[in-house]
């Protein structure tokens, strides 16, 4: 699934940055890919993918019947009996701080989660800063008492690179 993850993020990534192209060809003026887009995109996305999964029931502030569940977002899991099994996924979206502190303390709630994928999104404005940060968060995972092995991938949008980074964290 992190291979998918990486294409996912990878799709709107790039139809952002062509957005942002169309839109310079027409004003003259380069437009951002501004934090609440980019986070309602992400959760647009994510949502309706876990929805094609059997079994599965996408949880954000996307959809307002559901809500956020604790996370920014999560796939919960059902069996044949409609009774809640496990999380599949859950994601923390923080993109309106770049500091080690705002980051630490969301992804902080992500380790304590049990889902099998755990998901950080975030963002930098070059890419050595995006590689400094996935060293402090992967050292913050490796710090933590792991009590069920999940699956990482840090995502981090680059202004630099106008694309996503990833570090993977394999199993922990």
């Amino acid at each position: 699934m992190i291979d998918e993850f990486k294409i996912w993020f990878d799709e709107l990534g790039f139809h952002a940055m062509e957005r942002k192209k169309q839109i310079e060809l027409v004003t003259g003026k380069r437009p951002k890919w501004t934090n609440s887009v980019k986070n309602k995109e992400i959760k647009q996305k994510f949502t309706e993918k876990g929805r094609e999964l059997s079994c599965i029931k996408s949880r954000s502030s996307i959809d307002r019947k559901a809500r956020e569940w604790l996370y920014d977002l999560t796939w919960r899991e059902f069996n044949e009996k409609n009774q809640f099994v496990g999380v599949k996924l859950a994601m923390e979206i923080e993109l309106s701080d770049i500091k080690t502190s705002g980051l630490i303390y969301d992804f902080n709630k992500l380790l304590q989660s049990d889902a099998e994928y755990k998901v950080f999104v975030f963002q930098q404005s070059t890419i050595a800063l995006s590689v400094e940060m996935f060293e402090v968060l992967s050292n913050a995972a490796l710090a933590y008492r792991v009590r069920s092995s999940a699956k990482f991938l840090l995502v981090c949008w680059c202004w630099e690179s106008g694309t996503f980074l990833y570090r993977e964290l394999g199993d922990f």
